[in-house]
């Protein structure tokens, strides 16, 4: 198992609450848990830390973070009023030629994970890592040092980091429309700036956070919601009331 998938099957096991918020992860309990040796494990827990997931405990040591879905909502929305006024403010000022030029990159990049017209496991690295660095370079486009701060501390929120992507909440089939739409949006915001309209790049930009509200949380809302096998417990009889006469 790489490094990569590691992190990604632990952030997973998180969300779907199979280590309780407060537990204690040890580097052995999650190696034999998970079948590989304690040496990764000890290098992808600092980096769950940093990422929020995590909370140092002791030394070495670690708990699982507490965390719900309205402080997760709140935090994406926090972001994308954010990024969404830093594209406005890029726009309004008139983005120059290296930074449209790196956006260029990372829509090229996207494009070329979708031309095969479905998803793959390797994808999602990939995939992650172009989306972190499209929404980095909006932030240090806009050169506000106090914006980069407040981006920085609401990434550290559990899943709401642009690199956070996690195809297994929603499979890769379904992962394939929504990123595709989702890379559309990039497409849009881009296009948005190089014309200096900042109010449609605002907008574009909030409406593109709504893509990774639904991935956060879909699967989770589907465990939630009864399956049609699962008996119905029957509603009481109510008792008629006597006509009126």
């Amino acid at each position: 198992m790489s490094n990569t998938t590691l992190e990604n099957t632990l952030k997973e096991m998180i969300l779907r609450e199979e280590f309780a918020p407060g537990e204690r992860l040890t580097e052995a309990g999650l190696a034999e848990r998970l079948g590989v040796s304690r040496t990764p494990v000890r290098n992808i827990l600092p980096l769950l830390a940093a990422e929020g997931f995590l909370s140092p405990v002791g030394k070495r040591g670690y708990v699982v973070s507490a965390f719900s879905e309205r402080e997760i909502y709140e935090a994406l929305d926090l972001r994308a009023t954010l990024e969404g006024w830093a594209a406005r403010a890029i726009a309004e000022r008139g983005a120059d030629l290296d930074l449209l030029r790196q956006l260029d990159a990372c829509l090229s990049e996207g494009d070329a994970i979708f031309e095969k017209h479905h998803l793959d496991r390797e994808d999602e690295l990939q995939y992650g890592r172009m989306n972190e660095r499209f929404h980095q370079l909006m932030i240090d486009g806009c050169q506000s040092p106090i914006l980069s701060m407040f981006i920085e501390r609401l990434n550290n929120v559990p899943f709401v980091a642009p690199s956070v992507i996690l195809f297994d909440q929603v499979g890769l089939r379904h992962a394939f429309t929504m990123l595709h739409r989702a890379h559309g949006f990039h497409h849009a915001i881009v296009d948005a700036v190089r014309k200096g309209d900042g109010v449609r790049a605002e907008m574009l930009f909030r409406e593109h956070a709504n893509h990774q509200r639904v991935s956060m949380f879909e699967r989770r809302k589907a465990e939630q919601a009864p399956s049609a096998d699962t008996p119905q417990k029957p509603e009481p009889r109510r008792r008629r009331k006597p006509a009126n006469v």
